[in-house]
């Protein structure tokens, strides 16, 4: 049994009293929702790839933007160049804070352009303005919805049926504790579906693979995890390359969400973290590498580890890869290995998904640790599950009489 089971197993009055009601099971669950998520896309497949024949790949100029806020826009930058290579289109992944701010460099007019909304809850002011502005000021754009709320704004908009496909999850997904777990990797496998319309039998091994493997780092990793977690450090910086940035960028969030700020975190990518970042790196530090299976990749990646090593800086140094031989080893403190037995054939591109649960995991035992309740852990409630105090302002008004007009908060 491993420690999220544990967890789990504690009687419900210590849960509550813990803070544990929620996100351990939201973790523990995510291998086999994938499973079922998958198995509900497959059943629309043929109206998915008729929208995507439809709407993008038989336009003349088709431009396709990767939406979200916080969380959900990581899956953007987790998911951008699997797109990209798969459907050989200008994708790009932008949050819609931007959206909502600089709209007209985002979305170009000449363009037919689709957006691609993740949003767990449907309510995100930013989300749902995103999509309201683009709908007035771009008349060609078409959407794809993708969320788990069935009750949320965007799941139940009154919108173009031909020119929006909503694409609900099961309410499982709808996480009730406050970090984005369960919800933001499998919004993440609904890109990956999409991405792979046009091979879903490859997807469908990818996607299994995905879910054995990151049920045994679960059973084989959360004590070493613990462990870490329990060490006395403040910072901690993650590095990933290609979609794996996105998932370095999703674990810093994940772990100071759920330690309310007292774990200050960063991602970069290996080739980017030299130029000033490098900098943060001290004997409080824990260094998180996500580490490329791509061996020409991997090879700028380990020139890296090398680097860090022979300065001697970072109180632990932490892998997450297929296998660590001895030169990994010689770098780090610990090695999370998801195929020692040689068998895993999954793309980086793929792997966003399984490896972001190593931050979760930090996130939720670091939580403990610091004797706050994970579900809940902002103290102060600086934070919420649905940002609010957010207003989003009417862009036609103020163009045309230069004042402010509130479209909704």
């Amino acid at each position: 049994m491993n420690l999220l089971q544990k967890l789990m197993n504690l009687p419900i009055e210590e849960r509550a009293e813990k803070g544990i009601e929620y996100t351990p099971s939201e973790i523990e669950s995510q291998p086999r929702l994938w499973m079922k998520n998958f198995k509900i896309l497959e059943k629309r497949e043929d109206e998915i790839r008729s929208f995507l024949e439809a709407k993008i790949f038989s336009r003349r100029s088709p431009r396709v933007i990767l939406a979200g806020a916080g969380s959900s826009a990581f899956i953007g930058l987790a998911s951008e160049n699997l797109f990209r290579s798969k459907w050989q289109l200008d994708v790009e992944a932008r949050a819609t804070t931007d959206i909502v701010t600089h709209w007209s460099s985002v979305f170009l007019r000449g363009a037919d352009n689709t957006m691609i909304s993740f949003s767990r809850s449907g309510n995100s002011p930013e989300s749902i303005g995103a999509v309201t502005l683009i709908n007035r000021l771009c008349g060609k754009t078409n959407h794809i919805i993708v969320t788990c709320n069935k009750e949320g704004r965007l799941a139940t908009a009154e919108t173009d049926r031909d020119k929006t496909l909503l694409l609900l999850l099961s309410e499982e997904t709808n996480d009730k504790g406050l970090a984005m777990t369960s919800s933001f990797t499998t919004m993440l496998t609904t890109a990956q579906f999409l991405a792979s319309i046009d091979d879903l039998e490859k997807y469908r091994e990818v996607i299994s693979d995905l879910s054995g493997a990151t049920g045994k780092i679960f059973e084989d990793y959360s004590a070493t995890i613990k462990e870490i977690s329990e060490l006395d450090f403040n910072r901690v910086l993650f590095l990933g390359s290609g979609c794996l940035y996105g998932c370095a960028g999703e674990s810093n969030l994940k772990l100071q969400e759920m330690t309310d700020g007292k774990i200050i975190c960063k991602a970069d990518t290996f080739m980017g973290v030299r130029h000033g970042p490098e900098a943060i790196i001290d004997d409080k530090t824990i260094v998180v590498y996500f580490l490329s299976t791509d061996p020409f990749v991997r090879r700028y990646e380990l020139d890296l580890l090398k680097e860090i090593n022979l300065k001697g800086i970072g109180m632990k140094k932490i892998v997450i890869c297929n296998r660590a031989d001895g030169e990994i080893e010689r770098c780090v403190d610990h090695a999370i290995e998801f195929d020692k037995n040689d068998a895993f054939r999954v793309p980086d591109s793929y792997r966003p998904v399984m490896d972001v649960t190593v931050g979760q995991l930090m996130g939720l035992f670091k939580s403990l640790n610091l004797n706050l309740k994970p579900d809940n852990p902002s103290e102060r409630g600086i934070i919420s599950r649905t940002v609010r105090g957010v207003r989003i302002y009417d862009y036609e008004t103020f163009m045309k009489k230069g004042r402010f007009k509130v479209a909704f908060e």
